[in-house]
């Protein structure tokens, strides 16, 4: 299944690179957040929510249910 951030760049023919500058972080920091491998502040998922016009929520960066529950 596709990220809705890798989604939102397809659809909207952005980059992750443009939408990265936009959010104000590196591309690779878009990656980890995508992959779950580096938390992030509110402030962060904010900023990238607003680099898509509020398309791609804060939450898609955060864990399903089932994934917070095996993490513990």
């Amino acid at each position: 299944m596709e990220h809705p951030l890798v989604t939102y760049a397809e659809k909207s023919g952005r980059g992750i690179t443009e939408i990265a500058k936009a959010a104000g972080v590196s591309r690779m920091t878009l990656y980890r957040l995508m992959k779950g491998e580096q938390n992030a502040t509110i402030s962060l998922l904010e900023r990238v929510s607003e680099a898509t016009n509020g398309e791609v929520p804060a939450s898609a960066f955060l864990p399903a249910p089932s994934e917070q529950g095996a993490a513990a």
